[in-house]
């Protein structure tokens, strides 16, 4: 009898342990923690479920709470139903022409079949300032040899060879980054245990105004020649009349 008792505690230790189902059903964000947004873009999330195959997501609900603590708004409630069905894998939310209203913290809570509950939050805050995009040259190697080493990237500008410590210049050395350089030569040395390589990229193209500056140049001087022949033409018609005379 007292084995009896003990088989039978252990049976329940060992169903107490066990998962249970709803432990599985979980919900992400693509992006962690946090976004940026500039007023008037649009804004896009995307969650991602994990559920089991025994669960069923019946219902999602989308909430926003700003950051001044002005309380929380419900954005959407979807419920699984027979001619609108909920995607069991993915769910998102979009905001159009995004303003200061509608910054904050979003949440989203997903339920299944038996009533659990699972929520995920990403903040949403607005960009002061855009970023700076930049103008870059890669330099790569073509390379299908093993190596002991590693290559070394240098980089020469109208024949000046740049500092490691510049802030043109990627990690690796590998990119440089043009923009606000008023270089027109550009110039990649690769070193390594298999030799140097060297290539270049050149800019020696003119800008518009130097192009209308140039014409504008020859168009004085050809001016000028064909001025120049009328007069010497006059003046050799003139002598000619005066000697008949």
């Amino acid at each position: 009898m007292e084995t009896q008792h003990i088989l039978v505690w252990r049976i329940c230790l060992i169903l107490a342990l066990l998962p249970h189902p709803h432990q599985c059903l979980s919900v992400h964000f693509q992006n962690k923690g946090l976004l940026y947004v500039a007023p008037g873009r649009e804004l896009v999330l995307q969650t991602q479920f994990q559920i089991t195959p025994t669960e069923k997501i019946i219902m999602v609900i989308w909430d926003r709470q700003t950051e001044k603590g002005q309380g929380q708004v419900r954005l959407a409630n979807h419920q699984d139903a027979p001619g609108n069905p909920l995607d069991q894998k993915e769910a998102s939310f979009r905001v159009e022409n995004i303003s200061s209203s509608d910054y904050g913290m979003y949440t989203i809570t997903v339920t299944d079949q038996m009533g659990n509950e699972q929520s995920a939050n990403i903040l949403v805050r607005e960009i002061v300032a855009a970023p700076v995009a930049s103008l870059s040259l890669q330099c790569e190697v073509a390379n299908d040899r093993a190596q002991w080493d590693s290559p070394v990237f240098s980089w020469l500008v109208d024949g000046v060879e740049l500092s490691n410590q510049t802030d043109n210049l990627s990690a690796d050395g590998r990119r440089l980054y043009v923009s606000g350089m008023k270089g027109h030569n550009y110039t990649c040395v690769v070193n390594s245990s298999l030799g140097t390589s060297v290539t270049y990229y050149v800019t020696d193209s003119p800008t518009p105004s130097q192009s209308i500056q140039s014409c504008n140049t020859l168009c004085g001087v050809l001016l000028g020649f064909i001025i120049a022949i009328l007069i010497t033409c006059g003046y050799l018609y003139w002598k000619c009349r005066q000697r008949r005379t």
